[in-house]
């Protein structure tokens, strides 16, 4: 019985706590509009989140920036707030019946010129790393940039995804 009393507060909080932190969450969605709405992608456009993301609920509007052609930075003003890139992918704009060679492949355009900013990703197992960076050339999906890290100012060698993140190269 004695047990039970001790351990029946410790369960009290851990409940007020997750409710608390429910309640604190940002609307992913409000965090996918504010991307969309940058870029200016148009009707069928996606913006792309992790699965799970949480984020802390920002008490003033999301401000948002175009960090390049298919890639927003959201960011919460609120302090500490938070800062988040996201991938946008615009509508498919193919139309039926034509020849392809008249209709431009997503995979031959450039995505990113030279002083763009990108988001360098490097996956380690089950875990992701996300910094800024700065392309120093052009490149096309699934081609090799050079991009500086903005915080160390090194040079780092990533393949460049259709999303326009740059996938560090070991």
């Amino acid at each position: 019985m004695r047990v039970f009393t001790l351990l029946l507060p410790c369960v009290l909080l851990l409940s007020v706590g997750a409710a608390r932190a429910q309640e604190a969450a940002q609307s992913l969605q409000a965090v996918r509009d504010a991307a969309l709405a940058v870029i200016q992608a148009g009707p069928g456009a996606q913006a792309t989140l992790v699965p799970g993301l949480r984020l802390k609920a920002c008490k003033q509007p999301l401000a948002a920036t175009a960090a390049g052609p298919q890639l927003a930075d959201v960011r919460c003003p609120d302090v500490p707030g938070w800062r988040l890139y996201v991938p946008v992918r615009p509508a498919d704009t193919s139309v039926g019946g034509g020849t392809r060679g008249n209709v431009a492949s997503v995979d031959s355009e450039i995505l990113v010129r030279r002083g763009d900013p990108v988001v360098l990703r490097a996956a380690f197992g089950a875990s992701e790393v996300r910094m800024g960076g700065r392309a120093l050339g052009q490149a096309r999906a699934g081609g090799i940039v050079n991009v500086e890290n903005d915080s160390s100012h090194r040079i780092i060698r990533g393949r460049l995804a259709p999303d326009g993140t740059v996938e560090v190269i070991n």
